[in-house]
């Protein structure tokens, strides 16, 4: 009997060794969920958000993100880390770099991430874009708001300067520009370029210029690259440069630094998208009087085409973030694109949502300078497709290259010369696309840019 004994206690021990040990530890496991931004311009408010979320959903969860926003050098800093594969789950994705990192392997769809299915459901897949949101059928990120673009001066520089009306064109921005130079005798200049941020020269010259071109570099109605459009503003640049008009030392300026200094009542005249209401406000809070104005025009008849405003993608998921428990990965992506944490930002002026539910669910925002951004005339609104960039293989210089090289002096040819050899390399590289990726870049009939008479 006791021999009986002694072998069931010895099954028993055998069965128990099998068994893997659960402790409490393991099964209340905390998951850091990295997250990397550039988007400084609401990290006031987010850094709030993501606070209480650490605090409340997140310790209720099991969820800590760590939150990290990058300036300037945040474009290497991320090519590095996907590079390396030793980065952030979650991060804020560029036109210019992403539909690489998907080609690599390096970006995952959303639908990697378990029930993320509740966050897809929110957007009609047929309103996303080909090349920016969805890639060979998947969807890589979603639109989180619409940036649009205008032009800000500031009074009291027009005011010393004589000026009693916001230039109209780009020539009177030149005028403009020279005039408050003069009147402000060192102490303030009348224009600004921030070349060592590629951005600006995307934002700042090609986006704002777009009722004017109907493109903001390159056209989706034709499918081509249309830089060379752009010649007016670039000549007008140029004069300010030649005039002494610009601020000094634009070559190596970057955005924040430039944007400072307007702030601080240096500079006259700036061209802003809606994200600078919260530069203006929170980030560089403005010592000066500034006025937010419809952009200039390259002729006194005013626009041709449609304002163009552009769906900006928050947040897409990283191959590392497939190590981490995809179902916490997901409830982060998830609350970040929350209605919200998004009526918040609308209300402060930090971004237009997306999505037009977002907007009828917040109060109007009473932040200085916002209205003028976010209200629209939706016949003559337009949101700009992709940009086939991200996908292109081509010599030399890419276009915020070639735009830094040309206002630095850096060519002996004219900017028409230059401007053109820039449209034929990407170009090109376009056509050599397989022709079914270059049709999903190309606009279908029924997507009108020309502005109605």
């Amino acid at each position: 009997m006791k021999c009986k004994w002694l072998a069931l206690l010895m099954a028993i021990v055998m069965v128990l060794a099998c068994v893997p040990v659960i402790s409490l530890a393991d099964a209340d496991k905390v998951e850091h969920i990295v997250v990397w931004s550039d988007n400084a311009h609401e990290q006031s408010v987010r850094d709030k958000q993501v606070e209480e979320f650490n605090a409340t959903i997140g310790k209720e969860l099991g969820i800590v993100i760590d939150y990290t926003v990058y300036g300037t050098d945040y474009a290497d800093t991320i090519q590095v880390a996907m590079q390396a594969e030793d980065g952030p789950d979650l991060f804020r994705p560029s036109t210019n770099n992403f539909a690489g990192f998907v080609q690599a392997g390096k970006a995952v769809p959303i639908s990697d991430l378990e029930g993320s299915e509740a966050l897809l459901s929110l957007y009609n897949p047929d309103d996303l874009i080909v090349g920016d949101q969805i890639f060979d059928g998947k969807v890589y990120t979603l639109p989180y708001s619409l940036t649009s673009y205008k032009m800000i001066i500031n009074q009291d520089l027009f005011d010393l300067a004589g000026i009693k009306e916001p230039p109209k064109t780009w020539d009177e921005v030149r005028e403009d520009a020279r005039l408050i130079t003069e009147a402000a005798q060192g102490s303030a200049f009348g224009y600004f370029l921030a070349l060592k941020s590629g951005w600006c020269q995307d934002h700042y010259i090609y986006s704002v210029s777009a009722p004017d071109m109907g493109h903001f570099g390159f056209d989706a109605v034709s499918g081509s690259y249309r830089y060379a459009d752009g010649l007016p503003i670039i000549k007008n640049l140029q004069g300010m440069i030649e005039d002494g008009s610009m601020f000094p030392g634009f070559e190596n300026l970057d955005a924040d630094t430039a944007r400072a200094q307007f702030s601080a009542g240096r500079i006259g005249i700036v061209m802003a998208a809606s994200f600078d209401v919260a530069v203006y406000t929170e980030q560089f809070p403005a010592v000066c009087k500034w006025v937010v104005c419809d952009p200039p025009a390259f002729t006194e008849d005013g626009y041709g085409y449609k304002e163009m405003v552009t769906a900006v993608d928050l947040l897409g998921v990283t191959k590392m973030a497939l190590k981490k428990d995809t179902a916490k990965v997901a409830k982060v992506l998830e609350w970040f694109y929350s209605d919200e944490n998004l009526v918040e930002m609308y209300e402060k002026g930090m971004y237009i949502p997306y999505r037009s539910s977002v907007v009828n669910m917040a109060k109007e925002s009473d932040v200085y300078g916002w209205k003028e951004f976010s209200t629209f005339k939706d016949d003559q609104l337009v949101i700009r497709m992709a940009d086939p960039k991200g996908m292109l293989k081509y010599e030399g210089l890419s276009a915020r290259e070639t735009l830094a090289k040309l206002l630095s002096g850096g060519y002996t040819e004219d900017a028409e010369t230059v401007l053109k050899d820039l449209d034929d390399r990407l170009n090109t590289a376009f056509k050599a696309l397989d022709p079914e990726v270059q049709a999903s870049y190309i606009a279908q009939p029924g997507y009108t840019v020309t502005r109605d008479k």
